[in-house]
């Protein structure tokens, strides 16, 4: 009988041990985060770089104090492949930083460079570990409101954050080209999760932004209205395109406003 019952207990952590040895891989690419880490550690200009961990596996993140003190917060998620520096995402951490919040511009997993954007389903997962990381991060900072902004896929992933995570403290969305996957997981089609979010949404993008873009925009307003999300906007950029070439000053001009409207003093 001893010997049968230490068997079982020995069965069962081994079987504890290696389950969560499964659950704590990485679906990421570590090579390139590593080279795009390598890239950009040493350029930050605004703010610092941190280290977060999720998974077990430490990941980039740039974080920027507010120009005056409070406990106002953003997120920054940028989209499929890419990094916490690029682009108009690195211009929006500093310049909301400038406007009295924290932001706090997060890695998220990446994949090979000729990975299909369907593949990128399974990292989900473990995009949202690395949202709750930031969160907690932000909150050692004082933190008490969190905001998530998000391009493309990185909109995506905010969108379906808070939809399958109601209870988190996240208080409102920027969604800039919020791109849809319809034969993806539920996670990559907007129209679906967006019927299960309550906070208020900016949900802005370019009028010759991509197709997966403009094809979904009334699906999208009308989750919202199902959802009786009464703080769901969309506002079209003239001349915009995906990434906002050339309307950067615009894009920032319509996120400001919103989070000085939606985040609170």
């Amino acid at each position: 009988m001893y010997n049968k019952r230490f068997l079982l207990l020995i069965a069962l952590l081994l079987a504890s041990f290696l389950s969560g040895q499964v659950a704590a891989q990485t679906t990421s690419n570590i090579q390139r985060e590593k080279n795009w880490a390598d890239q950009i550690v040493d350029t930050v200009v605004v703010g610092e770089p941190v280290w977060l961990s999720a998974r077990r596996h430490k990941f980039l993140a740039l974080y920027a104090p507010p120009a005056q003190a409070g406990g106002r917060g953003v997120i920054l998620i940028h989209g499929r492949g890419v990094h916490p520096a690029w682009g108009f995402i690195d211009n929006l951490r500093a310049d909301i930083a400038e406007a009295s919040f924290h932001t706090l511009s997060l890695q998220m997993p990446i994949l090979a460079t000729d990975a299909p954007f369907g593949a990128y389903g399974k990292t989900f997962p473990e995009a949202f570990e690395r949202i709750d990381a930031g969160i907690q991060y932000l909150k050692q900072k004082g933190v008490n409101r969190v905001l998530l902004i998000g391009h493309s896929s990185g909109a995506m992933t905010a969108v379906a954050y808070v939809a399958k995570h109601p209870q988190a403290p996240v208080t409102g969305i920027v969604a800039i080209g919020l791109t849809t996957f319809p034969n993806g997981p539920d996670t990559m089609q907007p129209t679906l999760m967006l019927k299960s979010v309550r906070v208020p949404v900016l949900d802005i993008y370019g009028a010759n932004d991509l197709h997966e873009v403009l094809s979904y925009n009334d699906a999208r307003r009308a989750a919202a209205q199902a959802a009786g999300n009464k703080g769901y906007s969309a506002v079209r950029v003239p001349d915009a395109n995906h990434f906002f070439t050339d309307q950067y000053e615009a894009l920032k001009k319509h996120v400001l406003n919103w989070l000085r409207r939606n985040a609170g003093p």
